[in-house]
This record gives structure tokens, C-alpha cells and sequence, in this order.
């Protein structure tokens, strides 16, 4: 019986993003070290913000790849409990990906110089509602932290306890 995978396009836009969001959260958490590599604070910031909104982008075409192809059964349709906490996870991760760089996008006093190329004016907002953008993003990241490590610790779960074929279905193929 053929093992349940996803497709090779999810496989990589599922790692390129986790690879990603790791340096997101690194940047601003280790931003004396980064700042040195990168030129200064500023840039470092600029880095982070660069790439949120490029797994903003990633994640609206992992949506769309997943809208086209679906997800694999990767769990017997009996596990209800199980089914349900892995799709609630997922919307919440996927809901997490867009408003977070969205949100860091609003609370912007200062143009968004789009990995050096691109200069995004900051946008027309209150103090009010850049406020309240930068009180979610702020306040949303522990959420994200929480998600990630849930996320990660059920696939580790599902390899190393289950021993069943989740973890496997989103690894590269090996031939």
C-alpha cells in the first residue's frame, strides 16, 4: 500500500516557510548579534519585516496549492479528536502567517524598504489603530510560539510514539 503524501509543491513551501518563520522569530530575539552581520538594528528589522511579508505571500500560495490539491488522510477518519485538533491547529497557524506580517505592516511609522529593493511608504493610520496593530502582533507572537511548538511536538509525537506515517507524509520523498 502506497504510504499517504502530500505534494512536492507543499513538501517545500511547508519547509521553505518553517525555515522562514524561524528567522523571523530569531531576528529581532537575537538582534545584537544580527546587527552586526547585517549593517545595524535598522537592518535587522528590515530583514525581519522583508521576510514576514514573504511568508505572508507563501503561505496565501500554500492555501491556494492546498485548495487545488487537498491534504492527505494522514489520520484514520475514526481519530475525531485527533482530526479536529490538527485542523483547528492548522487555520490557527495558517490565520497566524497572514496577520502577523499584516499587523507588523499596519503599526509601521517608518517606510518598509522591501529587502533593500522596494521602498513601501508607511501606511495613512491613527496612532489608534497602529496601536492596536502593534499590541496584536506583539501580543499574537506567543500565540505563534505556542502553535509551532504544538505543531512540532505532535509531528515528533506521531513519529516517535504513533510510529504511524504523518511526520513521514510532509518529509522529502527519498528514493
Amino acid at each position: 500500500m502506497t504510504e499517504a503524501r502530500y505534494t512536492a509543491a507543499q513538501i517545500t513551501l511547508h519547509w521553505s516557510s518553517a525555515i522562514l518563520v524561524l528567522a523571523i522569530i530569531a531576528l529581532p530575539y537575537g538582534g545584537d548579534l544580527f546587527a552586526g552581520l547585517l549593517g545595524g538594528p535598522g537592518e535587522v528589522f528590515t530583514l525581519h519585516k522583508s521576510l514576514g511579508l514573504l511568508v505572508m505571500a507563501l503561505t496565501v500560495l500554500r492555501l491556494a496549492v492546498r485548495a487545488r490539491h487537498g491534504a492527505p488522510q494522514v489520520l484514520p477518519a475514526e481519530a475525531r479528536l485527533n482530526l479536529l485538533a490538527a485542523k483547528t491547529g492548522h487555520a490557527l497557524l495558517y490565520l497566524l502567517l497572514v496577520l502577523m506580517p499584516l499587523s507588523g505592516l499596519l503599526f509601521g511609522k517608518r517606510p518598509l524598504n522591501l529587502f533593500w529593493l522596494v521602498e513601501i511608504p508607511p501606511l495613512p493610520l491613527s496612532e489608534t489603530v497602529r496601536g492596536l496593530a502593534k499590541d496584536f502582533h506583539v501580543t499574537a507572537q506567543f500565540l505563534l510560539f505556542a502553535l509551532i511548538l504544538g505543531h512540532a511536538g505532535a509531528a515528533i509525537w506521531h513519529h516517535h510514539v504513533r510510529r504511524d506515517g504523518v511526520l513521514r507524509a510532509m518529509l522529502p520523498a527519498r528514493d
